[in-house]
């Protein structure tokens, strides 16, 4: 094994290292109870976890994904779930990776930031599908455009795109990317009218068809047409955009938004030292992702990975005629080492797969304590030792998820889109403690109510007189009405 390989084989490792999380995505359990409702009674159409708004309309856009989910859960449990989709991430930065200039070094090393840049989004999620496809979008159009695919291999696009809009709705950006590959290089063309591997025109038209192709297919999904529309509504919902947080812009005082922009920071730096001009294509993909980046944090990782092999070409362009250039595009030679050095090579290897695998257990064995101190877990049990499970409650946001992981029937949960922005601005007159606070409690005859410690609402319901604590730990308080 030569030094070249080492490093990719240490980089691939370090990719699945760093994605194994814990499961602690508030969406995730619910995510867990849909794919087991599927499973047993099929897609639910209307909401079937909240005692609020039975009759609100369900689009179960994530279906597929949901059936993953608990089928992985079914196999191999949280920690299952865990290193399932530690693998789905790392294989996505991996095929990014495989199509960018300047491997094996600065890919590498670039791709890590891409990966650290997404990490705020990672663990067992359905977005994790949204990276996935965007990287075999990527691995498949940059191959073709560089000439290494033929043309009949942009077929599977549609194919994937009817997988893609069946486990997420984020379908679209496949789409999208593949509408701005056409029309970036269209406009190349038209306007520079030189050469780039294939023939840019034909290029262009075969992405525009591909492109159209994919958006009919994305129609073959258990919501039919509907779905075209569906991500729009989303993106149209003001409660969505106000009260949820990775629908917020970037706060740069906060460092893991730090790796965001620096690769910002770095793209412009490529742009204007690189020997080549950039694309149209490149400057659209550049400028219209990492807008949309900054425009919401949900956002940041489609940048990452869209902008990968933008950056690589043209950091490494940068770079021509510098002392650096022959390693970091790779066409430095590696002789094969001697024999004593391959060993040592190879139990750097091995050193690397156990410190992997033992850092996966150790994750896997902190996930416990870890879902302990982020969810009311001793609170939920005492709902259910006293039988206050049969009755009405009105329940945290961000806790609506696992209140339906315990079965428990809950006011309100992650599924924005389910309850609509006027139910969540009703709801919010209670939860931000507003003189109308009252109005949502009784109106849904809630019997108790289960919230973090030390919030606003729990301040005032201690002051009102009209609720007593029944249960309290340093994370959550139930209190009960007075009458009851």
């Amino acid at each position: 094994m030569n030094t070249r390989r080492l490093f990719v084989v240490l980089f691939a490792i370090a990719l699945f290292a760093m994605a194994v999380r814990e499961t602690l995505d508030p969406d995730m359990w619910w995510h867990l109870r849909t794919g087991e409702y599927i499973v047993q009674q099929g897609i639910p159409r209307l909401d079937v976890f909240s005692f609020t708004v039975p009759d609100h309309a369900w689009t179960t856009h994530e279906w597929l994904a949901q059936v993953f989910m608990w089928g992985v859960y079914q196999v191999g449990g949280l920690p299952g779930l865990i290193v399932v989709f530690a693998g789905l991430t790392a294989l996505s930065y991996w095929l990014v990776y495989r199509v960018c200039a300047g491997r094996p070094f600065l890919a590498a090393f670039m791709a890590l930031l891409a990966a650290v840049t997404s990490a705020i989004v990672w663990g067992a999620r359905p977005q994790i599908f949204n990276i996935l496809f965007t990287a075999v979008f990527l691995y498949i159009i940059e191959r073709y455009r560089q000439g290494t695919l033929r043309q009949r291999w942009l077929w599977l696009l549609p194919l994937f795109t009817i997988l893609w809009a069946n486990f997420h709705s984020g379908y679209l950006l496949g789409v999208v990317l593949l509408g701005t590959y056409a029309v970036g290089d269209a406009a190349t063309d038209y306007w520079k009218r030189r050469a780039f591997h294939l023939n840019r025109q034909a290029v262009a038209v075969n992405l525009g068809v591909m492109t159209a192709v994919s958006f009919f297919a994305a129609a073959l999904n258990l919501n039919g047409p509907e779905l075209w529309i569906y991500p729009f509504l989303t993106l149209g919902s003001g409660a969505m955009q106000a009260y949820i947080q990775e629908w917020h812009s970037p706060d740069f005082h906060l460092t893991y938004f730090w790796p965001f922009a620096l690769m910002l920071l770095l793209g412009m730096l490529a742009f204007v030292f690189s020997q080549e001009k950039p694309t149209v294509t490149d400057l659209l993909l550049f400028v219209g992702t990492g807008a949309a980046g900054l425009v919401s944090a949900r956002n940041i990782p489609l940048f990452a990975v869209v902008t990968l092999p933008i950056l690589c070409r043209h950091l490494l362009s940068s770079l021509r005629g510098s002392r650096f250039y022959p390693m970091l595009s790779g066409e430095a030679p590696d002789v094969m080492p001697a024999r004593p050095l391959q060993i040592v090579h190879w139990g750097i290897v091995g050193l690397a797969l156990l410190t992997a695998v033992a850092w996966s257990a150790y994750k896997v064995a902190a996930n416990e304590a870890a879902i302990v101190a982020r969810y009311p877990v001793a609170a939920v049990d005492f709902l259910e030792q006293s039988g206050l499970t049969q009755q009405r409650g009105y329940n945290s946001y961000n806790w609506g998820g696992y209140l339906i992981w315990r079965d428990v029937p809950v006011f309100v949960d992650g599924r924005a889109d389910v309850y609509g922005d006027d139910f969540l601005f009703y709801y919010r007159q209670t939860f931000d403690a507003l003189p109308t606070w009252r109005e949502p409690l009784d109106a849904y005859a809630v019997d108790y109510i289960i919230m973090e410690t030390g919030s606003s609402l729990t301040a005032l319901l201690a002051a009102s007189g009209e609720w007593q604590v029944v249960y309290g730990d340093k994370l959550a308080q139930i209190f009960v009405r007075r009458d009851k």
